[in-house]
């Protein structure tokens, strides 16, 4: 994995703003590419389907122990999650971060819930590839992935409209819901996207509604956390509500960062697995702090031979912290890549860059688009 500088396109924020990305200035400077190997790229693909097999396998332990407790999911919810696993709920997507030490892919963290920068991994650094590299590779089949996926779950559901919703004060948010209901739509399913804040509830009957009020809300995509919906005053009514939500309920398992510390317990051999714990051990000097619910790169802590590296400030960690033996992140030009690979439909499919000039990604990082080589 080797950082490329190159000169940027002419024109290049007008030509992916006509693509419909539109929070591109200052994240995507188009002045570096990253060059993988093949073998490279084998690598991270079969990380993925590991640590998605894994993934699997913790949320069986979780819910054979009963470690609600340990991942503050609350006790209302519970058996919702446990039927939405065994029924089977399919999924649409999400993304595992890993860091390449000059080894086999180390798992940062999974992102299983509302995974963002898809829209960027999927049709920009596509389009830049076509234009400055077309007859080289990209591992990138994301689009395709996404529209496959909608026409399994319209097969198997009969959807009559998919309802997308999540904050749509947030541009990036909302590029990223416009985008997948884009994805929907080519795979011949009707919908229509609306504010979180629009969510209506019909406490009498139990059911959601849309924003007219009208109609039950059957099939709703949300890029808004479970973590923060079980905090709503509608949380309580998820368990008898007939909404079939996309992420499934029982990706409330999967994201939750304490698997970190499940798997490294139950996979203690695997080379993709850093070591997890829930609370700070006196023999580990250098580690990564934290919390068990947190967003771009909030309320972590990078420690090395017992002293503190980075630190970023939020509002995470009420619920708790776990440590994450620290990743040997290979700096490239002074920046620090994070490779995120996407699952869809449960298959590998695709990567996307971010770097920093910091070890921590956080919502100041730049989007790098990628070649095989």
């Amino acid at each position: 994995m080797i950082r490329v500088k190159i000169q940027p396109r002419v024109d290049y924020a007008k030509k992916i703003e006509s693509l419909g990305f539109q929070f591109n200035r200052d994240y995507w400077l188009e002045n570096a590419y990253y060059s993988f190997s093949a073998v490279e790229i084998a690598q991270i693909e079969d990380a993925t389907k590991e640590c998605y097999s894994m993934y699997c396998s913790a949320v069986e332990y979780v819910i054979q122990h009963n470690l609600w407790g340990k991942l503050a999911i609350p006790e209302y919810i519970v058996p919702s999650l446990i039927e939405s696993w065994e029924r089977d709920d399919l999924s649409i997507y999400g993304r595992f971060d890993f860091a390449l030490e000059g080894g086999a892919p180390k798992l940062l963290e999974f992102n299983a819930d509302t995974p963002t920068s898809l829209f960027e991994a999927s049709i920009v650094q596509w389009e830049w590839k076509g234009e400055l590299f077309p007859d080289i590779v990209q591992f990138n089949s994301i689009h395709e992935a996404l529209v496959q996926s909608w026409r399994d779950i319209n097969r198997e559901y009969s959807i009559d409209r998919m309802h997308f919703t999540g904050v749509l004060d947030s541009v990036e948010d909302l590029s990223t819901i416009a985008y997948i209901a884009d994805t929907a739509t080519e795979a011949g399913i009707d919908t229509s996207i609306f504010g979180i804040d629009q969510l209506k509830l019909d406490s009498d009957r139990g059911v959601f509604l849309t924003p007219c009020e009208q109609d039950e809300l059957r099939f709703l995509f949300k890029l808004y956390p479970f973590e923060w919906m079980f905090r709503e005053e509608f949380g309580i009514e998820i368990p008898r509500c007939n909404t079939r939500f996309i992420e499934p309920l029982w990706k409330a398992i999967m994201s939750n960062k304490y698997m970190l510390v499940i798997i490294a317990e139950l996979f203690p051999n695997s080379e993709y697995i850093l070591r997890a714990w829930n609370e700070k051990k006196e023999y580990v000097t250098s580690y990564c702090k934290k919390p068990i619910f947190s967003r771009e790169g909030a309320n972590v802590t990078l420690v090395k031979h017992n002293e503190i590296i980075e630190q970023t400030e939020g509002e995470y960690g009420e619920e708790g912290f776990i440590y994450q033996a620290l990743a040997n992140i290979r700096s490239q030009d002074g920046m620090f890549p994070i490779i995120g690979s996407w699952v869809i439909g449960g298959e590998s499919c695709g990567i996307g860059i971010r770097e920093t000039n910091t070890r921590i990604t956080d919502n100041m990082s730049y989007f790098v688009p990628h070649i095989i080589e």
